[in-house]
């Protein structure tokens, strides 16, 4: 069996990508004998190179833009090239948070108030302050600002749209922020996470040690099966399958789901490992169940 872990590509998520891809093709190298590392550019090269190199199963460790939002799924169901993770429509949807808000609240799962926002006049639907600005469709904490009142939302929107087509304005939930990963039909301790200073952007989740992790999470055991059924029932609203993470906001013993991702990090500070580790699951056993399916 020839496995090919995918890493790389071209979005602003890219850097954490390859340290996923390497984390996990050493990790491989413990039950399988053929593996292959692609480290990809863009989206063209990236399927050729696939093709290429005949793999029996592609690993995707790719995070952010094409590799994750459904683009990469496509292609290899097209060439029926079987990969990890989630398939083209729950990619497609868990990358697009504001579609993914709207699933769940119409199946009455708690998500915080939200706005879509495609031009800055779109800052007027905005009733709920403060607010939580980011790009409707990227990871990692990439772009998100925070504002207190509607002028100070219309300036951050104004510069994110330079960067940005789609942004979403949530309402900014204070309470315990909470990760739940799910494999397949399992669900794994959940983490709460505590950066020791500020919010968890992208620096306090990708340094050691800026970032507190307790697993399992010091909640109520009526809280946390409750936790677990709402990650458990988002997972499956959009159809995901394999390894994927449900972060959320518990406030007033109430599970908030802000997103779902399909495929979440592997590296050495990564949310995943840590709850399938604490529920006795090692990184290797996790990646040879992540092949396996």
């Amino acid at each position: 069996m020839k496995i090919l872990v995918v890493c790389g590509g071209d979005s602003k998520e890219k850097d954490v990508s390859i340290n996923t891809g390497k984390a996990v093709f050493e990790a491989l190298k413990a039950n399988f004998d053929n593996i292959e590392c692609l480290i990809c550019k863009d989206k063209k090269s990236c399927i050729l190179s696939i093709l290429n190199s005949k793999p029996d199963k592609v690993f995707l460790a790719l995070h952010g833009g094409w590799g994750e939002n459904g683009e990469i799924q496509a292609a290899l169901d097209l060439l029926n090239i079987d990969y990890t993770g989630s398939g083209f429509e729950a990619s497609c949807l868990a990358m697009n948070k504001f579609a993914t808000k709207s699933i769940l609240s119409n199946i009455k799962i708690p998500t915080a108030k939200a706005c879509l926002i495609k031009d800055v006049s779109d800052v007027e639907n905005v009733d709920f302050y403060p607010v939580c600005i980011k790009p409707n469709s990227e990871g990692s904490s990439v772009g998100v600002e925070f504002a207190d009142t509607k002028e100070e939302a219309k300036q951050k929107i104004q510069l994110l749209l330079k960067d940005y087509k789609e942004l979403i304005a949530e309402e900014r939930l204070d309470g315990k922020e909470l990760t739940v990963t799910v494999f397949n039909d399992t669900v794994f301790p959940i983490i709460e996470i505590k950066p020791k200073k500020g919010f968890y952007d992208y620096k306090n989740k990708y340094t050691k040690g800026a970032t507190e992790y307790i697993v399992p999470a010091q909640i109520d055991k009526s809280v946390e099966m409750l936790c677990k059924s709402v990650a458990f029932k988002a997972y499956k609203s959009i159809g995901c399958r394999g390894c994927a993470r449900v972060d959320m906001i518990l406030k007033n013993n109430i599970p908030y789901v802000l997103e779902i991702n399909t495929i979440p990090g592997m590296t050495g500070t990564s949310l995943a490992p840590k709850s399938a580790n604490a529920a006795g699951i090692e990184f290797q056993e996790l990646t040879k169940m992540m092949i396996e399916g």
